[in-house]
Order: structure tokens, then C-alpha cells, then sequence
């Protein structure tokens, strides 16, 4: 599948934008799981592969990261599609 590259890194508002984060602090979330972002594609039926062994070029040689990315169907845009990520998983955590 050819998509956008979605790395967790991209959602963790713990991280500088020179370090990866793309979203905004205030979109942005503690610790993202990659569970979770697994979990809020399908919610949003965004279709997705699953890269489970890689690992975010800024983090190599550091082993306390999560491994995994996802490439997802260009349905929206990349920011679209983050901002879609954050909101369902704040939701299922039981913000807002």
C-alpha cells in the first residue's frame, strides 16, 4: 500500500517538534500506544498496514522508544488524519 508514513513519535506531545512531534502540544498526547493508534484507524475506518519492526529514524539507538509505524490510505490529509488520531484517542481514554 502506498500511503502516508504515521509514526507515534508524530502524536507525543512529550517530544520537540525537532524531535518528530507534528501536532500542535495542545493535539498532541502523553506516551501515545501503538495499540491505541491501531485501534483509533479502525475506529475512524481509516484502512492501514502495520510495520511492527521499524523504528523512527530520529529515535534509532534508542531502545526506551516504540517500535512500529503504520502507512495509511490518503483519505485526508496528513495532519487530517493525525488530528482524527488524537481526537479518538483522547476519547477512548475519557477525555474530550
Amino acid at each position: 500500500m502506498k500511503g502516508y508514513i504515521i509514526w507515534p513519535s508524530y502524536l507525543n506531545k512529550n517530544l520537540s517538534k525537532k524531535d518528530g512531534r507534528k501536532l500542535p502540544k495542545n493535539l498532541s498526547l502523553d506516551q501515545p500506544k501503538f495499540e491505541e493508534i491501531k485501534n483509533a484507524l479502525e475506529s475512524i475506518g481509516i484502512s492501514h498496514e502495520v510495520e511492527k519492526n521499524s523504528r523512527y529514524p530520529k529515535e534509532q539507538g534508542r531502545e526506551d522508544r516504540n517500535l512500529g509505524r503504520f502507512v495509511v490510505e490518503k483519505k485526508f490529509s496528513k495532519n487530517e488524519i493525525l488530528k482524527k488520531i488524537s481526537k479518538e484517542i483522547r476519547k477512548s481514554r475519557g477525555g474530550n
